[in-house]
């Protein structure tokens, strides 16, 4: 006997945070399984949503916080 199993798939796309800025989607998925560049960028990121049914946050599962690092000596 043959059996199959379906996923459902929707076209999508990547964009980095800062090409993000200006910009609006229903849907914004943010990676946060390794530290965010600069300070901000998630906040940056969490505002390009139009509803809070439309960001979704990948964490690793034993972590459920991320840092907001800064590097003194880029600035």
């Amino acid at each position: 006997m043959l059996s199959r199993k379906q996923f459902p798939l929707a076209l999508s796309f990547v964009m980095t945070i800062n090409k993000l800025q200006g910009q609006l989607f229903e849907a914004v998925g943010v990676d946060l399984r390794s530290p965010v560049f600069s300070h901000g960028q998630f906040y940056v990121a969490a505002l390009r949503v139009t509803s809070q049914v439309g960001l979704c946050i990948l964490l690793s599962p034993d972590i459920n916080r991320t840092s907001n690092i800064v590097y003194p000596e880029i600035l």
